[in-house]
């Protein structure tokens, strides 16, 4: 783990110690959720860009498929 410094807002470093004695780790799960949020609407994006880069080829699948489908009914 390694060590950084930053510059909080004197409105936040108050409300950081009245809601948490132990302010590093405060910080660090704050961290980390935002990392996670982050990581999550980058494979939302990823996703959604794959998804259109193959809707043609898979509505012409589904259009192959679709005699078989109606063959169940």
């Amino acid at each position: 783990m390694k060590t950084i410094a930053i510059k909080v807002p004197n409105e936040i470093l108050g409300f950081l110690g009245s809601v948490s004695k132990e302010q590093e780790k405060f910080v660090l799960e704050a961290i980390k959720e935002k990392v996670n949020r982050e990581k999550k609407r980058d494979l939302k994006t990823l996703l959604v860009e794959g998804y259109q880069a193959t809707s043609a080829e898979d509505l012409e699948i589904t259009k192959e498929f679709e005699t078989a489908d109606l063959e169940n009914l």
